[in-house]
């Protein structure tokens, strides 16, 4: 999936604009000036509702990203140390640990 590309929108926009003010002078009656503006109109509330909605994946993006550095960084990291500290080598929950750790540093 794409984004929409904003140049083509203004383009096609432009475009029926000029149609609009082409047919209104030629054709007064013809049903296809409304039908222009509709498509015009619908394309414009498209656009601005798929902005408005880039506004607010940008906005929850940065949030879990903030989540996720607090989680990894002042969390994880933290209780994976005391547990290191904690557990000695023989036991066989520290070999889960180890692996624990990688894990959670590769991230």
């Amino acid at each position: 999936m794409q984004g929409i590309n904003k140049a083509k929108h203004v383009h096609l926009i432009d475009a029926l604009l000029r149609m609009e003010r082409l047919l209104s002078r030629e054709q007064r009656e013809c049903a296809c000036i409304q039908q222009t503006a509709e498509y015009r109109l619908e394309l414009e509330d498209m656009h601005g509702n798929y902005e408005r909605l880039l506004e607010e994946l940008s906005g929850q993006i940065s949030a879990y990203e903030a989540l996720f550095s607090q989680v990894k960084v002042q969390y994880l990291s933290r209780k994976l140390k005391e547990l290191k500290k904690k557990i000695s080598e023989e036991k066989p929950a520290f070999r889960m640990l180890t692996e624990n750790i990688r894990l959670a540093y590769s991230t």
